[in-house]
């Protein structure tokens, strides 16, 4: 007994449509996760941006800090020397003292 050639026709093409039903659905799924994914992947970009510009804004700080601190110690470095040549100066005046004392001491 042969089936008759319009029927196995119908049943062939409602096999071809399921398939093809089954394939978008496969599809849209598919698509959708990728979709899930991306948006994923999107925040996390965000997130790491955002790090970034912290980082970013933490490093200016830390740098401008250390500016401050070298130029604090230039300063303070600069006031020990102008005291030190200071202090020289009136070590220079007293042994000149001394020296001119010594002088008259010895001509007496």
């Amino acid at each position: 007994m042969e089936i008759p050639r319009k029927i196995v026709s119908h049943y062939f093409a409602q096999a071809v449509f399921l398939l093809r039903l089954l394939s978008v659905r496969k599809a849209r799924m598919q698509a959708t996760e990728l979709a899930r994914e991306r948006d994923s992947l999107n925040s996390q970009v965000e997130n790491l941006r955002s790090e970034l510009a912290e980082t970013k804004r933490e490093v200016a700080l830390v740098r401008r800090s250390v500016v401050e601190e070298k130029q604090s110690l230039e300063q303070r470095l600069d006031e020990e020397r102008r005291a030190k040549e200071r202090v020289r100066h009136q070590l220079d005046a007293r042994m000149d003292e001394l020296s001119k004392r010594k002088s008259k001491f010895v001509c007496i």
